[in-house]
């Protein structure tokens, strides 16, 4: 053999035997992944016999929960991980485990989920997650447009308000028999939420009509109530929106309006009007309400020190499906939480348009959360602050806008 092919040798044999002698890295053994549940949660309720998925760039491995709430991983590849986990249940269900109260309905989705994406797992050093809480009621009251706008001729235009309710479940859902209110909005206020932390003082209610099965709303979808006039608006200001297909019309069973749009009217009132009566430059804290009690024996009430005027409706707290509190906005000092109708269990926050004065078409309108399959679903965590933003596009069951999507 000539020294070429000895030294070639001798280099193949070498790298065998570093091949064959390499060591494959350790498995990581006995680490542990616990889930913290979210504060609202009783102490004793873990997120116990749930299945958790660790996903890399090669492989998938599923784990369960022990009863104390963590995965006990006996071996595992190291790799960088993406670690994630679900728990889906019903409202019903989700009521019975919390240490609070909450409106939810007993229909209502709520889904319990922890994601931790490119986790690097080298080591067993144990890992700490939170569980986060989203909860998918029926109905969400998903745009508000109350400031109107200017009209052709550049003069104030407020007759073409709107409210649309919005299905964010996975079921068809019937808007019949349900309420439709909104609350005291005297200055300064006659009945602030800190006041009571029981009632809603209403000024206005409305009754959906129907039998119960009359009136579905598809998942995904939306009903759109006029609350003064059912028509294209475009007509008369070129920035307002078209309501002539809306699917209620605040009005007189027999009043007058659009003979094509179904009636919502007026059970409780207030005031002497025939319309839903927004303010258009802002200060309406819009809420829908669900019971089986006749409202008109609930006890109305004047002002406190008041014995003439308006008298509010309460409505108790413990019936509201949904609430959003649109503040009026201040050139000086912004929004007056002082001010807020709604207590934090109906809502958490508030929203508010930018301008502080009306006819400028700002819109608020609810973010949308995510699309499944096709299907929008909304943002709510109770809080309008967080779940709302305006828009100076009021478009009615429009939810493709690049300001909607997170």
């Amino acid at each position: 053999m000539n020294r070429f092919l000895k030294i070639f040798s001798l280099a193949i044999f070498a790298i065998i035997a570093f091949s064959c002698t390499r060591e494959l890295p350790l498995p990581v053994r006995n680490m542990k992944i616990v889930f913290d549940m979210p504060e609202n949660f009783r102490p004793d309720v873990k997120y116990a016999n749930r299945e958790i998925v660790l996903t890399s760039s090669s492989a998938v491995f599923k784990f369960t929960t022990d009863a104390t709430g963590a995965a006990i991983i006996p071996e595992l590849i190291p790799d960088e991980y993406t670690i994630s986990t679900s728990w889906k249940m019903t409202g019903a269900d989700y009521k019975s485990l919390i240490s609070s109260t909450e409106l939810i309905e007993d229909k209502a989705i709520v889904i319990l989920k922890s994601t931790a994406n490119r986790q690097q797992i080298f080591t067993p050093a144990d890992i700490r997650l939170a569980v986060d809480k989203m909860v998918q009621k029926s109905l969400l009251i998903s745009k508000v447009y109350y400031t109107g706008t200017k009209d052709n001729a550049n003069k104030n235009y407020s007759v073409d308000s709107y409210v649309e309710v919005f299905n964010n479940s996975e079921e068809t859902v019937y808007i019949d028999g349900k309420y439709l209110a909104l609350a005291e909005s005297m200055s300064p206020p006659a009945y602030p939420a800190k006041n009571d932390p029981n009632f809603i003082y209403a000024r206005q209610i409305c009754k959906f009509p129907g039998n119960g099965t009359d009136y579905p709303v598809l998942p995904g979808k939306s009903i759109v109530v006029a609350t003064k006039n059912a028509k294209d608006h475009r007509t008369s200001a070129s920035t307002s929106v078209d309501l002539s297909d809306a699917d209620f019309e605040v009005k007189d069973v027999d009043g007058t309006g659009n003979p094509d749009i179904k009636a919502l009217p007026i059970i409780s009132n207030s005031l002497a009007i025939k319309f839903f009566n927004m303010i258009s430059s802002g200060g309406n804290a819009v809420f829908l309400f669900e019971t089986s009690d006749d409202i008109l024996l609930w006890p109305e009430v004047f002002a406190p020190g008041k014995t003439s005027g308006e008298r509010f409706r309460k409505v108790p707290v413990s019936v509201v499906l949904d609430g959003v509190e649109c503040l009026r906005n201040s050139s000086s000092t912004g929004p007056d939480i002082n001010l807020k109708r709604f207590q934090d269990i109906v809502d958490a926050g508030f929203t508010f348009t930018n301008a502080t004065s009306g006819n400028t078409h700002e819109s608020l309108e609810r973010k949308v959360s995510s699309v499944s399959e096709g299907r929008i679903i909304l943002q709510d965590i109770n809080n309008s602050t967080q779940d709302f933003v305006v828009l100076l596009d009021p478009t009615p069951r429009k939810y493709d806008k690049s300001g909607l999507i997170n």
